[in-house]
């Protein structure tokens, strides 16, 4: 068979002879394939999934029914809904008071556990709640009554809110009267505040019947603004501290003289916080050391694993029990601490073991907040200078060791001898004493006199 040859291929026999068997090749007939070749492949892909190593297979746990049964009480008990919103208007509209398992499934703690309708009813067989006979809802024991709808604290909302008013208060007064202005809010507010305060900014009342004001900084300035209730107009106007996009919102419509005093207030009390703490009979630099200190804790343990009584740690964790704020219900009959994986989610926690082998775990977070708003400074200790005081009025004054000015002149030769033998002990003699010079008298008036002025 001819083959053309092009000047441009280095090799054209090789790539002739290539396209001659490829050609070849596609003309034979391809081999037929049985069932049973088709059936063998497929079992051997299946084995091969199946081989595959168990790191890869998703392993899902059972929740605890302990942890479902305290969650689901939980949701169902006056502590929740006098907060929570939204099953108190499911289980308000409910004549009978149920409210439906579905929704108790879509809560987002009940989503991290992966708990599922059977796992429900399979921890609430023990539990006082009750339950319709197909499982679709539970309700309170006796179809007992809600409590009262309370609006919850919105500086439990941000995490950063705990020191977001430490440069000044800023707070809202909402339905204010049409015919009321900000002057009669400023004059009302100045008589609810303590004496020599008085507030630094106050907006116009706007479209809404809003006005804005802000306080200087003083002590137990929050606690004070949050029960203010203000008598405009023949109306009662209730005053409320501002948080979260409420509070950004309203700096930026602040002058800027204001936000700047602000700022430097704020500045001047972080700098008073940046102090060392004593927790446990352990000194920590600040707030952000004690964290550090319980991460440590925490990380450098393995699930399971309890902390020796005897230890440093144990005690640190055990004294910050004391902040939290059910402390002393919860560190009732404890006689241990251990590191575990928490019930509610991927992270950890600390758990404390009771006297019946019960274990229950506690936030950190909250202990550590408790400390951070009363923080345990360290007292400056003034011994040394105390000490110094007291030496100084048990000795006697200096002024009384001196002579008088009427008892000077009594004695001039004395004294002058009495400098004179000191000079000269103290001073390093520079030459030998001649021996017209040691047989001199010591006792001549001019050369004693004169001795101290040369010197």
């Amino acid at each position: 068979q001819a083959v053309s040859v092009s000047p441009r291929a280095p090799f054209p026999l090789l790539s002739a002879m290539a396209m001659t068997d490829e050609e070849r090749k596609r003309k034979e007939p391809e081999p037929e394939i049985s069932g049973v070749a088709v059936e063998k492949t497929a079992e051997a892909s299946t084995e091969k999934k199946e081989g595959q190593p168990e790191a890869k297979k998703v392993k899902v746990s059972a929740p605890d029914p302990a942890v479902v049964r305290k969650q689901v009480e939980y949701y169902l008990s006056d502590d929740n809904l006098k907060h929570d919103k939204f099953f108190h208007e499911k289980i308000s509209a409910d004549s009978d008071g149920w409210l439906e398992m579905s929704l108790i499934l879509s809560c987002n703690k009940m989503k991290a556990m992966r708990a599922s309708k059977e796992d429900v009813l399979a921890a609430l067989k023990t539990s006082k709640l009750e339950m319709k006979e197909d499982g679709s809802a539970v309700r309170r024991p006796g179809n007992a009554a809600l409590p009262k709808f309370e609006a919850r604290p919105q500086m439990h909302h941000k995490k950063n809110a705990l020191h977001a008013h430490d440069g000044g208060a800023v707070v809202i007064f909402k339905s204010v009267p049409a015919e009321q202005s900000w002057m009669q809010i400023k004059e009302k507010l100045a008589e609810k505040l303590p004496e020599k305060v008085a507030p630094w900014h106050v907006s116009e009342v706007n479209d809404k019947g809003q006005c804005f004001v802000v306080c200087p900084p003083f002590e137990g300035d929050l606690k004070l603004l949050e029960g203010v209730e203000l008598e405009l107009g023949g109306a009662k106007v209730k005053c409320e501290v501002c948080f979260g996009d409420l509070l950004q919102q309203t700096l930026k419509t602040l002058p800027k003289h204001i936000r700047d005093k602000r700022e430097k207030e704020a500045r001047k009390k972080q700098k008073e916080r940046n102090r060392p703490i004593v927790v446990g009979n352990q000194r920590f630099v600040n707030i952000g050391a004690l964290r550090g200190k319980v991460k440590e804790i925490m990380n450098s343990r393995s699930d399971g694993e309890t902390l020796k009584t005897e230890g440093t740690d144990f005690k640190l964790i055990r004294a910050l029990l004391e902040y939290h704020p059910k402390g002393a219900e919860k560190s009732a009959g404890i006689v241990g601490i251990k590191v575990g994986k928490s019930s509610h989610g991927d992270t950890r926690c600390f758990y404390m073991v009771k006297e019946n082998g019960t274990e229950e775990d506690v936030s950190m977070k909250k202990c550590i907040d408790s400390v951070e708003q009363n923080p345990p400074y360290v007292t400056i200790e003034r011994k040394g200078k105390d000490e110094a005081e007291k030496r100084g009025k048990d000795e006697p004054a200096p002024a009384a060791a001196e002579p008088t000015a009427a008892a000077a002149p009594a004695a001039p030769a004395a004294q002058t001898d009495a400098s004179a033998a000191a000079t000269s002990e103290s001073k390093p003699a520079d030459k030998e004493t001649s021996p017209a010079e040691a047989q001199q008298p010591a006792d001549k008036p001019v050369a004693v006199q004169e001795e101290p002025a040369q010197v």
